[in-house]
Order: C-alpha cells, then structure tokens, then sequence
C-alpha cells in the first residue's frame, strides 16, 4: 500500500513536551558572601536558629567574626538564658552586645547574681565588656565614664569603684592603644573635688593625648588655657591648636572656638572671616529630619513629639538643666526615633532616659535613675530606664553628640 504523503496519511511522530521544573534556590545554595550579607541581616537569636540548620551554616557562623559583630540585639536584653550568646557577640567585635553587658552587670539587670560579692563580681565584668565597648568605640568620643562616674556608694563596696580601679590596672598593664580609656578614667577623677586626684587626672590626659585621643588634648587645653591668657603670643599660639582640634572634629573644641569667634582681634581675624568660621562649624552639625523620624515612627504624630519634649522642657526648666542638655536630649531622642519605632506607650521612657545620658555626659549636677522614674510618676520601673539607656547607646553607635 502506498500512501501518500499529505497531511492526512502522513505525519512526524509528536515529540513529548519534557516541563522542566522551575529550579528552587535554597539558603545552601546561595554563593558564600551574599550568604554573609543574609547572616549579617539577622537578629542574634536568629543567627542560632540558622546555625542548627545546616553543618555548613554552622561552620560559617563559629568561624566568620563579622557575622556576630554584625548581629542585631534589637530589644533584647541580657540574661541567664542568652548569656553565653551576648559574650560570644561581645568578643567577636559586636558593640551593641558589650555595651549592654556592661551596663547589665554594672546595674546587676536581668543577670541575677547573688549579693555576696556582688560589687566585685559585676564590676570585674562590667569592666571587661566597657573596656570593649571602648575600643570597638571608633568614630564617637569616649563615653563609658558617664556611667561609672560619681557619686559612689558610701556604704560598703561600690560596683562603679570596681569598675574604675579594674580600667585603670588594665591601662597600667597595657598603656598601648589604651588612650579613650584614659579619657574615661581622667573624666572621673576630675569629678572629685580632690586634688590629688585632679592631678592624677592631668597625668592620665597627658598620657591619653599622647596617644592621639583628640578629647584629651582638648582638655588639657582648657586647663592650660587661664596660664596663657597671661601672654598675648602664647594666647594666639592657644588659639591655633584650638582651632586645629576643631578642624578635627572636637565639638567642645568646636564650641569654644566659636566663643572666641566672637572676639575676632584675639584670634587675628576680621569680623568677617570670624562670622564665616563660626557659620562653617555650625553648619556640620544639621537637625535631624521630622519627615525621616515619621517615615520610621507610623504611630507618631507631630503633636506626640511636640508634648514629649515640652515634658522634657518642664524636667530641665524644673532641675535647672542647660539649655545644652536640653538640647542635646532633643537631638538623642530625634536619632533614636529616626532609627527604631518606639511604642507610643514608650515614648516619655526613652525622653527621660536621654536626659539621664545627656546629664551625666555634660552637667556637673545629674538626673538618677531613681529620680528620672519618680518624674514619670512610676509609670516605669528602675530596671525599665536601665534597659533603654542600653538600646540608646547602641542605637546610637556611643555617638551621644553630633
């Protein structure tokens, strides 16, 4: 039989349609740096989760330090159970994680250590974990002082004395790449209206500055600055480092340049050339955005802020704060909104926690934590303002000032 070749009486055999399946991307099969930038992204709890998944994940997380330094801690707070996870964080470089510790064992929050011994024990490790708070510290001026600060307790141990003296045997040791931390300990000492003391304290600036911290070299300025007025070329060779400690990025350097701006035959200057200097330092420092803090906030209006920071003027006019800590209160709390979204329920905890990091930064006489909760008519508790003033100083980055 022959047939013919229409389409009728032939045709090809059809071809089966293969369905290729769609290929499926697992966490596994990403390449290994865009799986450190996923790791990186996660909260601390989370990174655990991840880390029991999968032998390679494990391995990624023990044995790559960023992934912990870049860990988010995020409204969690250190206890018995996470303990061993804020410390690996801690020493891995995260300064979120070392700042809360040493702020946990310094107010014994949420740690739950026995009395005895207590002061020896919490300051030993609050020292550890502020002295690594310090260094992991690069870009903000030393800030760790405004929590050991006087005063300290009269009665038996004091956990912020053992702070203190476990900073300073730690700089006797090791005086290298120790210069914040001799800030910090002149900072306190100059608290005292000792002598002696102050002395000590001088001994520590020269020491710090000699290791390149520019906040040290500012005070010692400040202190030297009353001899040099004495002599007009000396005066004017004083004005010169100050004005090159400004040009560095020293705010109270800024400030008093400023100040001295304002007489502008002492520096040299006409009147014009001082009002462009004192224009240019002002203008580095710009406020914070309404439309950033509302874009983060959803919750929040401008008449939630407007009320929390007449309260805040109310605190200051009523304890007869500066208008520099009201300020630069204002300023923490716009940054700390700009960052993280805050409960409306929360807002008037984070405002008198800022006053209480601001006071201590800058004024002689400070708000406690004891008192900055009786403001808030008890709606917070003491160990409420402890865990805020650590999520502010790491939001922050220990910038307190801008």
């Amino acid at each position: 039989v022959i047939h013919c070749r229409c389409s009728r009486c032939f045709s090809f055999p059809s071809k089966r349609r293969i369905r290729k399946r769609p290929r499926v991307l697992t966490l596994l099969s990403l390449p290994e740096d865009v799986l450190f930038h996923v790791l990186k992204g996660l909260p601390a709890e989370d990174i655990l989760s991840v880390r029991a998944v999968h032998s390679h994940l494990k391995y990624l997380v023990d044995n790559h330090a960023s992934v912990w330094a870049c860990a988010s801690f995020q409204e969690i707070w250190p206890s018995p159970n996470n303990l061993k996870m804020f410390e690996r964080a801690a020493e891995k470089g995260n300064f979120e994680a070392a700042v809360k510790l040493g702020i946990a064992y310094l107010y014994n929050e949420g740690l739950s250590i026995s009395d005895e011994g207590r002061a020896e024990v919490n300051g030993l490790k609050a020292s550890h974990f502020f002295s690594l708070a310090e260094r992991l510290n690069v870009c903000a001026a030393p800030f760790i002082w405004l929590f050991i600060r006087p005063p300290w307790s009269l009665s038996g141990s004091c956990c912020k004395a053992v702070v203190y003296e476990s900073l300073k045997a730690e700089c006797q040791l090791e005086k290298a790449q120790k210069g914040s931390i001799l800030h910090c300990l002149a900072k306190v000492l100059n608290l005292f209206e000792d002598e002696e003391k102050r002395k000590e304290s001088l001994e520590m600036l020269e020491e710090s500055s000699k290791q390149g911290c520019l906040n040290s070299s500012y005070l010692l300025w400040e202190s030297n600055r009353k001899a040099a007025m004495s002599d007009p070329g000396r005066y004017l060779q004083s004005l010169r480092k100050l004005r090159v400690y400004a040009a560095k990025g020293c705010w109270e350097a800024q400030i008093a340049l400023a100040k001295a701006c304002g007489n502008g035959s002492q520096l040299g200057l006409e009147a014009k050339s001082s009002s462009e200097m004192v224009s240019q330092i002002f203008q580095t420092s710009l406020p914070v955005s309404k439309q950033s803090i509302f874009s983060v906030q959803k919750g929040m209006n401008e008449t939630m802020r407007y009320i929390l920071i007449d309260w805040l003027v109310e605190v200051a006019t009523m304890k007869d704060f500066s208008s520099l800590c009201l300020h630069m209160t204002v300023g923490c709390v716009d940054r700390y909104l700009k960052l993280r979204p805050v409960p409306r329920a929360r807002l008037q905890l984070l405002g008198i926690a800022c006053m209480v990091i601001c006071t201590r930064f800058i004024s002689k006489e400070i708000l406690t934590i004891r008192e900055a909760v009786w403001l808030t008519d008890n709606t917070y508790k003491y160990e409420d303002l402890v865990r805020m003033m650590g999520e502010i100083i790491s939001a922050l980055e220990g910038k307190i000032r801008v």
